[in-house]
């Protein structure tokens, strides 16, 4: 039995996310040590977005984001609690192998990768063999709205190009 099932789910389920960076400008004085950083005069606003994506209320499995435990119910543990030891930290660990974060197949509604790991981590939206053309560095963070036609939850691979990585995900379908 799944999570939805247990409680009453809404209609509609939504997510809302907002991106914004404030553009400044660094500048080097006569000794090399010294880096002053000020605000650009124009804009001299903040500049960014807010979005909205009504996803399905039903999403493709428990795993539709890492903050998930993948094994969340008493049924999938298989061993007793106090023998484990451990708490999920809802991070997904990423290496040189290409890791697919979703095998279904329905449209891609919202995308959202953030790397807590310490090497770089890029992703591609066409398959393991696509290009990986988003690149995440060190505590950076990727997301995006699905376009409702060709980009499919399972066209998400995440790899890194040496090392480990730590991921944080949500992958919603339409």
């Amino acid at each position: 039995m799944q999570w939805g099932q247990l409680y009453n789910m809404p209609n509609a389920r939504k997510i809302i996310f907002s991106s914004y960076f404030i553009p400044t400008k660094s500048l080097e004085m006569e000794e090399t040590s010294i880096r002053k950083t000020s605000f650009k005069n124009s804009p001299s606003k903040p500049i960014g977005a807010k979005g909205v994506v009504t996803i399905n209320a039903t999403q493709w499995g428990d795993g539709w984001t890492s903050m998930f435990h993948p094994k969340s119910t008493w049924d999938d543990i298989g061993d007793n609690w106090e023998t484990v030891g451990k708490c999920w930290d809802g991070l997904l660990t990423v290496d040189t192998n290409a890791t697919q974060l979703c095998s279904d197949t329905n449209d891609l509604a919202f995308l959202y990768i953030q790397n807590y790991g310490s090497a770089d981590c890029t992703v591609s939206l066409n398959g393991s063999g696509g290009t990986y053309g988003i690149n995440i560095p060190n505590k950076g963070s990727v997301a995006l709205r699905g376009d409702g036609t060709t980009l499919d939850c399972n066209d998400v691979y995440v790899k890194t190009a040496s090392s480990r990585c730590s991921i944080e995900y949500i992958i919603a379908k339409e």
